[in-house]
């Protein structure tokens, strides 16, 4: 059976249809779930996560990998998901866990490697959270105009302060893009996947707070746009009033804040922190 009668049978089943609120878009493109499965690399010894699990069907390619942890927000599809994998659940492989995603501790539940098809919705949320985790690495689909900030570089439009901690933290790869009919109902976007490989220099929530103050004024120079960052960097970082003394002096001073690399705003932060 096709993945589109399959879950055509699963919406009369349980009695459920696709919710625009959860942006839920459910994959009917059997081989692009393999394709996932396949780019992330799994191993016996692997916990992933997948977030928004849905109808299951990517989670029963992940489970013929590895142990899973589900978390899904929608008490619909907890309840297929339930019924559906009963066994997987009882025999510990597969852990369901009703939740918002963003609620959750990653390191709490056991997690090292990401596979999932998230909502579109919540992406800058998801990605920062992945940022700031401890996993080794993650394969996710999200819109494609989403992955292009993502994997941007410094003096691009879309540069921003999530491209640089992520580019700072991990190799960031557009792997390839997803035509709408791979869904279903069909996202108004093509979509693509990502692959990050963490390997981390500064993922704090402090150098995030920075950056993201930091690139409020991305067409100034950096010694303009610190001062005019002052306010917040000292009463949210807790930068003591000195610091200002330092941003005309510093040697990147004169340029533009979205033309510095994710290594030299990392010098810049370090400089300031010390």
């Amino acid at each position: 059976m096709d993945l589109f009668s399959e879950l055509q049978n699963l919406m009369v089943k349980y009695h459920f249809r696709p919710s625009k609120k959860l942006s839920q878009f459910y994959c009917i493109n059997e081989a692009l779930l393999r394709f996932l499965v396949n780019s992330a690399k799994l191993e016996a010894k692997d916990v992933v996560l997948e977030i928004g699990p849905g109808t299951g069907f990517l989670t029963r390619r992940l489970l013929e990998k590895c142990k899973v942890v589900a978390v899904e927000p929608d008490p619909n599809m907890i309840e297929l998901l339930t019924s559906e994998f009963e066994k997987e659940i009882a025999s510990g492989k597969l852990t369901l866990v009703e939740d918002d995603v963003l609620e959750q501790d990653f390191k709490k539940l056991g997690v090292n490697k990401i596979v999932a098809l998230p909502p579109y919705h919540i992406s800058s949320g998801i990605m920062t959270k992945i940022i700031l985790s401890h996993v080794d690495s993650a394969v996710l689909v999200f819109d494609s105009g989403f992955i292009e900030k993502v994997v941007s570089f410094e003096g691009c439009m879309n540069y921003n302060a999530l491209t640089v901690v992520t580019n700072l933290n991990s190799k960031a790869e557009l792997l390839e893009k997803v035509e709408s009919e791979s869904f279903f109902p069909k996202p108004n976007c093509v979509s693509g996947v990502l692959k990050l490989e963490f390997d981390r220099k500064n993922n704090s929530k402090e150098f995030l707070a920075f950056l993201k103050e930091l690139f409020r004024h991305k067409n100034k120079d950096l010694s303009r746009a610190l001062k005019q960052a002052a306010p917040f960097l000292e009463k949210e970082l807790s930068w003591k009033k000195e610091l200002t003394k330092k941003f005309n002096e510093m040697d990147l001073s004169n340029n533009k804040v979205y033309a510095l690399s994710p290594e030299e705003l990392l010098e810049v932060f370090e400089e300031l922190n010390e």
